[in-house]
């Protein structure tokens, strides 16, 4: 936490105790020392931080009430604040629910912190598998490959059964809704709504299926299929990977090579009990994690979750020696510190870039830097214009290589 000092004295000897007002949230270690806040300046307690657990029984975003009690030599204070557990952020994997634990995750192409992030790669089964007969509002059912079970929410299925409408029902289905719903629906079967709207398939390339036995995958793509009410067309598809997560459920994945009229659909999927769902959008209303629909999104669910998932932070592309950034506090939602370690002093760049390599801040532009040189990022680009939350990286440039680091902007 940092604390800033407002009044017009120093602030010697700073300590505090944190305190919580959900007894599912402990704090095992309350309290921090500060040392001394000078007038007008802050001070963080990064190397004595405090340690809360919070109870897996609680539900994800719970807003717990926290007491911060502060004190110096001569004054004391009290703040009282909302500390939200298990926060979705918008580079977050959603859960299934509402029940707890979840069990099923849907994670998107911006997700990149977490080992499951997908990566967009569109496979082209048109022209190369079999064409269903498809027309309006109906559903037709496949066998899948020999020895290929799709084993989902902990039930085993040899078939899966395709609606024209955009979604999959696992095992055998005669269901053909074209009005899409919010999830979890009792009236649909368990299903993975892909792009779950009323298309029509006689209109556009039709609904494809092919099973990629090198790389152990099924794919099923609607091939620039119209919307029965307008003139737009929808290339998307459905992957089912034939190797389990070590639940023993098969993870799978939604691309979208267009986006062009999503407003209406409905994304997610719904569990065999049809009270279990992800609900990714409807009617154009996104679950908050969720990455808006854009052409290239991909969407990978799996029972695989975040903890397990957390990916380890990418090593420097070429580090530079003798030199380091240390940022904080990160995520962070103002702005953000960025410390300068050099073995010696010398000239330096040090840029910011967003998720997809694009420049957003140059920081330093081979500026001389001693150790210990401070930037700050406020999280505005060149134009000074506030950035969207998410993904960053900062690069540090010294005459001898460079040196990478993620940045997490939050709300």
């Amino acid at each position: 936490m940092t604390l800033r000092n407002a009044g017009n004295e120093s602030a010697p000897g700073v300590e505090a105790e944190l305190r919580s007002g959900d007894s599912r949230l402990t704090v095992p270690d309350p309290s921090a020392t500060f040392g001394d806040i000078a007038a007008g300046a802050s001070a963080a307690n990064e190397d004595n931080p405090f340690v809360v657990h919070a109870d897996a029984s609680m539900p994800m975003e719970t807003q717990v009430p926290c007491t911060l009690f502060v004190r110096t030599t001569d004054f004391a204070d009290t703040t009282v604040f909302i500390l939200s557990v298990g926060e979705l952020r918008d580079y977050d994997p959603v859960p299934d629910g509402p029940r707890l634990p979840p069990f099923y995750w849907a994670y998107d192409d911006v997700d990149t912190a977490y080992s499951e992030c997908p990566d967009f790669a569109w496979i082209e089964v048109s022209g190369v598998g079999t064409m269903l007969s498809l027309g309006d509002d109906q559903t037709q059912t496949i066998t899948l490959p020999t020895d290929f079970v799709w084993q989902y929410y902990g039930q085993d299925y040899t078939q899966l059964s395709v609606c024209g409408n955009g979604f999959i029902a696992p095992g055998v289905s005669t269901v053909t809704t074209w009005t899409n719903t919010e999830l979890p629906d009792p009236s649909m079967p368990p299903m993975v709504a892909a792009n779950w709207d009323d298309l029509y398939p006689p209109t556009g390339g039709g609904v494809w299926y092919y099973y990629d036995g090198t790389n152990r995958r099924f794919v099923v793509e609607w091939d620039s299929v119209a919307y029965l009410s307008s003139d737009s067309m929808e290339k998307f598809e459905f992957v089912l990977y034939e190797d389990p997560a070590p639940s023993g459920d098969n993870p799978f994945e939604v691309q979208f090579l267009t986006a062009c009229n999503v407003l209406s659909t409905t994304i997610g999927i719904q569990d065999p009990t049809l009270s279990v769902a992800i609900q990714c959008v409807f009617d154009n209303v996104y679950r908050r994690g969720v990455a808006p629909l854009a052409a290239g999104r991909v969407i990978r669910y799996t029972t695989v979750d975040p903890a397990t998932a957390l990916a380890e932070e990418r090593p420097s592309r070429l580090p530079a020696s003798g030199a380091s950034v240390r940022a904080w506090p990160n995520p962070f939602s103002g702005s953000v510190s960025l410390a300068c370690e050099l073995a010696r002093p010398g000239a330096v760049d040090l840029r910011v870039y967003d998720n997809n390599g694009r420049l957003v801040r140059t920081l330093a532009a081979g500026e001389p830097v001693t150790a210990g040189r401070r930037f700050s990022w406020d999280g505005r680009d060149e134009t000074r214009a506030r950035v969207s939350p998410g993904i960053y990286f900062y690069r540090l440039s010294t005459g001898t290589g460079e040196a990478w680091g993620k940045l997490v902007l939050s709300r």
